[in-house]
């Protein structure tokens, strides 16, 4: 099933897996609200300050589709084909027409894919906190991106998905990203990659240490009704058009086994 949403996820978004401005429906927040409205979700961060050259590595995240997203995105394809049916079958020739399911299209409906913005914080320490509003759901460490230029690298070897329910802050701990082709400064980063991966292209890591009852909370947040991220293991996908990596080892939640993708929390291969 992750993988049936993950190739919904790269079809529901504009020009690939993100977009340069966020969804309307995602606001990054410069300060803590007096309340939390009932509808919406809040995604609280604390980010580690790594650079690539003069831009911020940010976090991408993506949420998984809800059926009304599905149902949207279906019926604007069916009307983008039904469009094009004839310019297909002219192209194709004495060939096989494209169907619909293989019918690729510049999809205009609401993004469910963005990128964290470091200068839009609530607090700048040692980390730079952050908090998120935004729809309720399921949503997944995708990966990480540079500045507002887009994804970067995916964690298409290996992730993880927690729920954001309406009404509280989802608390989703620390979060920290570097590049991986030699030693990083960031702590709890695979570092492994080795310096030549530098000459092939542009990778970078991943890495989150979950919230716990002793995770700092700034004080205007206190007062909120807040919940750490309940983290569960995601399995291998797939990610055209970015460099791929996965997410460091979170113990009790994700592990390795010679490339496999294990859920911590039942031993058993992460779907």
């Amino acid at each position: 099933m992750t993988r049936l949403l993950f190739a919904f996820l790269t079809l529901l978004t504009v020009g690939g897996p993100l977009v340069a401005a966020s969804p309307p429906d995602v606001t990054q927040l410069r300060a803590a609200p007096a309340a939390l409205a009932p509808d919406r979700a809040y995604l609280l961060l604390r980010s580690g300050k790594a650079k690539s050259g003069l831009y911020a590595i940010e976090h991408v995240l993506v949420r998984a589709p809800s059926a009304g997203d599905l149902n949207a995105f279906r019926a604007a394809r069916e009307a983008a084909y039904r469009k094009e049916l004839s310019r297909l079958q002219k192209q194709a020739k004495d060939g096989p027409v494209p169907t619909v399911d293989e019918f690729v299209f510049d999809y205009k409906g609401v993004a469910n894919a963005f990128a964290t913005k470091r200068s839009d914080n609530i607090d700048v320490g040692d980390l730079v906190t952050m908090l998120i509003e935004v729809p309720p759901g399921t949503y997944i460490l995708y990966g990480t991106g540079v500045g507002s230029r887009g994804l970067v690298t995916c964690n298409c070897l290996g992730t993880v998905q927690f729920e954001a329910k309406a009404g509280i802050i989802t608390d989703m701990g620390s979060l920290y990203a570097d590049k991986v082709h030699g030693e990083s400064p960031e702590p709890h980063l695979e570092d492994n990659l080795g310096k030549s991966m530098f000459n092939y292209g542009f990778v970078l890591g991943q890495a989150v240490v979950p919230a716990t009852s002793a995770t700092p909370v700034i004080a205007s947040l206190q007062g909120l009704p807040r919940v750490a991220a309940d983290y569960h293991a995601v399995g291998l996908f797939r990610e055209p058009g970015a460099s791929i990596n996965r997410l460091a080892p979170v113990p009790g939640v994700l592990r390795y086994d010679r490339g496999k993708v294990v859920d911590d929390r039942t031993g058993k291969a992460a779907k």
